[in-house]
């Protein structure tokens, strides 16, 4: 696509959000909306666009896209009412900042060698940008809470406070679970104090942590190892109920060993596809 067929399609975007948002001739959910309450609408909307990235469905990838792309320019109409700037502005400040944060490829800046170096480099940018603000503050808060973990410890990890290898973190892996289990023994949900509950979550909390840390040193995340792990889950579970099924019954309707037996079925089954 051109640059004037791109800029084109865009500027007729903004035009369409702009009809929708009109207070006479728009549409009465449009209207309605404001720069919180679209905010679900934006992180399902992203979240959709990862799974057609995962598939590597083409179809898939274009539709959502669009609609992550459509969420931006409708956020940049509700800003431009609100606060006097708009798409263009959004559009112009992002053009500059990655100008300047890439100084390897629009400035003087010295070739560097890999990925490692260009997001280090990155981070010296953005500090420097941002004299006062601490290392992790701008790791958002709106991040799932694994993926959050992850980033956070990565970040601290540049700054020289982090494990040196990949055992240290699997040590701590077992001194948080260590704490968490002295509080196990007759732990029960129903009847255990606040105080209790609530230290049993501080322990575990911590234990994710660990755990999340543990995934970025073996080199990937652990809301990817979870998301995958869940879709295994699904898969398993799915094959269980099939198998049931097959018989007239429902999961609810026989024992937990007949449903061991056919969870570990379902494992050998989908793990030889």
């Amino acid at each position: 696509m051109s640059n004037a067929k791109l800029g084109e399609a865009l500027v007729q975007l903004d035009e369409v959000v702009a009809r929708l948002l009109d207070p006479e001739t728009g549409c009465p959910w449009d209207i309605k909306q404001t720069l919180t309450s679209i905010t679900g609408n934006i992180l399902e909307e992203t979240y959709e666009l990862m799974e057609a990235l995962k598939a590597e469905n083409p179809d898939d990838i274009r539709e959502e896209a669009g609609d992550v792309l459509f969420q931006t320019v409708f956020v940049g109409r509700l800003a431009l009412a609100r606060f006097g700037f708009g798409l263009t502005e959004v559009i112009d400040q992002v053009k500059a900042k990655m100008v300047l944060r890439h100084p390897h490829v629009f400035g003087d800046g010295a070739p560097l060698a890999d990925a490692q170096a260009v997001l280090d480099q990155w981070q010296a940018i953005k500090r420097k940008d941002k004299k006062h603000e601490r290392l992790l503050a701008s790791v958002p808060l709106a991040l799932p809470a694994l993926q959050r973990a992850h980033r956070l410890s990565d970040r601290a990890g540049r700054a020289g406070f982090d494990w040196p290898e990949v055992q240290s973190v699997r040590a701590k892996v077992d001194e948080e679970l260590g704490e968490l289990d002295e509080l196990l023994p007759g732990y029960d949900k129903k009847t255990v104090v606040p105080e209790r509950k609530e230290r049993a979550k501080e322990e575990l909390g911590d234990v994710l942590l660990a755990l999340a840390n543990l995934a970025r040193h073996l080199g990937f995340s652990a809301e990817e190892a979870l998301s995958e792990a869940n879709a295994r889950f699904v898969a398993r579970f799915g094959h269980i109920e099939d198998a049931l099924a097959g018989e007239g019954l429902k999961p609810e309707d026989v024992s937990a060993d007949r449903l061991e037996e056919l969870w570990q079925s379902a494992k050998k089954a989908l793990s030889e596809k």
